[in-house]
């Protein structure tokens, strides 16, 4: 199963694309990179996307979801119904984001195209989509909005993604239910408790041998040294998840 890195970059890092992420060519999972153009790069179809997966609602995960949702419309008319994961409000969120960046007509053209139907999911939901079961898990992050990971499992294949968060009891439990893990090292100082820290992921790689991470949200890349156990992610590279 694949999963590509379409963006690795902290939100001002300025040396890679925003956090996007396509799983098993059927999810795109946040959208803050301009999508509409790096799926073309890795050869991937808007149209083949079933889901959107969202973690939290800052611009660095969801500013490009409005060119995907228009390119689909428009260049994938026949394509099927998008399915929307996110946190509670995203669905308002998302629209009123639309509507800002193209005013009504289009708005009313893409929401007519895609007739998005939306899941709105707080901690510890379950839900089935597009053929993975899917847990979100309440993580530390900012406190004015809802901030989520999640676990997926499909054929045996269990992926955590961190969205963006410092160690908290959320993480931990994607973590433990997780075979491949893609978490977020935006590089903070220990006491920034909304991100993680080179020594936070040096302790939880240590805690669990046997799984692969992945480290993705990086900042100031080209100072960042090699996490024993680890992996930065690149953009536009894919990797392989294979079964547990």
């Amino acid at each position: 199963m694949e999963l590509t890195f379409l963006g690795t970059g902290a939100a001002f890092a300025g040396d890679a694309n925003n956090a996007a992420y396509i799983l098993d060519r059927r999810i795109l999972l946040d959208a803050g990179a301009p999508v509409h153009i790096l799926m073309r790069q890795t050869g991937h179809d808007v149209g083949g996307i079933e889901a959107v997966v969202i973690s939290h609602q800052h611009g660095d995960h969801t500013f490009g979801l409005p060119f995907f949702m228009a390119t689909r419309a428009i260049e994938r008319r026949q394509a099927p119904r998008l399915t929307i994961v996110g946190p509670v409000g995203f669905a308002d969120y998302i629209s009123n984001l639309l509507r800002l960046s193209w005013g009504d007509k289009l708005h009313t053209i893409v929401w007519g195209a895609l007739q998005p139907r939306f899941i709105e999911v707080d901690d510890g939901d379950s839900v089935e989509v597009a053929g993975f079961q899917l847990q979100s898990r309440r993580v530390v992050h900012v406190e004015d909005i809802p901030c989520l990971g999640y676990a997926f499992e499909k054929d045996g294949v269990r992926f955590g993604y961190s969205g963006d968060s410092g160690p908290c009891p959320g993480l931990d439990a994607i973590v433990e239910t997780s075979r491949d893990v893609l978490v977020e090292m935006t590089g903070v100082d220990e006491d920034d408790h909304g991100h993680m820290s080179r020594a936070a992921i040096e302790r939880m790689v240590s805690a669990n041998p046997g799984k692969t991470f992945y480290l993705t949200h990086l900042n100031r890349r080209a100072d960042n040294v090699p996490v024993a156990g680890a992996t930065f992610a690149e953009d536009l590279k894919t990797v392989e998840l294979t079964p547990a």
